[in-house]
């Protein structure tokens, strides 16, 4: 099984952090002077305060004649904040598709591999298993040719089978009609007629007897050659089943190591999948513009 090196398929890009920018620059004073108090209510809603007053007196009669209000506020410069925070938002938001995407593509890169070295065992085993058939088929086709070859071997062998029977009971049939014969003579039986009934009489008797041996002889042949045929079977069906064994414990053994492969590298992906790369929404953006508006916004004095 080829090793997988998940290393040469992924790198590891660690997001680059924002700098904090400064807001310091986002701001500046405005001043004014004011002589007409009836405003300084409405210019006090709107941000400004007092920074100082100067008092006018009337030389002759010691009295004041003018008040003069100096006044300040601070502001928010719009256009540099928003331009400040759409450049950091469009950047977090590109390093976030871009990490987003590789890691993508190093998912599919790691499938092509991962099906890649599957097939290739795939058609390791396929190959196993055509070297397999070819055996099984030559041990089938060897099976009818040791059939043939037994046929010829034991048929050759058991030709004579029978032979000291058959003799023992030709022997016995010729000596009985001799006796038979001998007897007539003597008892002065003897004639064509009487003789030919008692040798027709013993001919039966030996043709039957013979009959009998040939069975008895074609029974002991044909067990033989069932007990040598069952033999040779039994022995090549049991290669056939110890060879049947070894290739599915093989093939499981491989199944199970690419499979416990295969769970590891998908277990290593699903991690990847679960992983998250927040970037800020494109439409933030937008409603930063619709909140900051091209309006200047005044806050207190600090």
């Amino acid at each position: 099984m080829d090793k997988i090196n998940p290393s040469a398929y992924i790198t590891d890009v660690d997001p680059v952090d924002e700098a904090v920018m400064d807001s310091s620059n986002w701001y500046e004073w405005q001043t004014m002077e004011m002589e007409d108090s009836a405003q300084l209510p409405w210019l006090f809603s709107q941000g400004w305060t007092v920074s100082a007053t100067t008092t006018t007196y009337d030389v002759d009669t010691g009295r004041h004649t003018v008040i003069k209000w100096f006044l300040r506020r601070r502001v928010l410069k719009p256009e540099l904040a928003l331009q400040d925070l759409i450049t950091s938002f469009t950047n977090a938001y590109n390093t976030g598709r871009t990490l987003n995407d590789q890691r993508y593509d190093e998912i599919v890169a790691l499938f092509t591999v991962v099906l890649d070295k599957t097939e290739d065992t795939m058609i390791s085993l396929e190959a196993d298993e055509t070297v397999y058939d070819g055996l099984v088929e030559t041990i089938i086709a060897a099976l009818g040719t040791d059939f043939d070859a037994h046929n010829t071997s034991v048929s050759g062998a058991l030709d004579d089978f029978g032979d000291s029977e058959r003799n023992r009971i030709d022997t016995l049939f010729d000596a009985k009609i001799a006796s038979a014969k001998s007897s007539l003579i003597q008892r002065g039986m003897y004639n064509t007629t009487v003789w030919n009934s008692v040798e027709a009489g013993i001919e039966r008797e030996r043709a039957v007897a013979d009959l009998a041996v040939e069975d008895l002889i074609s029974e002991k042949q044909i067990r033989n050659e069932d007990r040598l045929y069952q033999l040779k079977t039994d022995m090549r069906a049991k290669v056939l089943a110890a060879r049947d064994r070894l290739r599915t414990s093989l093939h499981e053994l491989s199944t199970k190591r690419l499979g416990l492969r295969n769970q590891v590298i998908t277990a290593m992906m699903n991690f990847m999948e679960r992983r998250e790369d927040g970037y800020p929404d494109i439409s933030s953006i937008g409603n930063l513009t619709t909140s900051l508006g091209s309006s200047g916004v005044a806050y207190p004095t600090p």
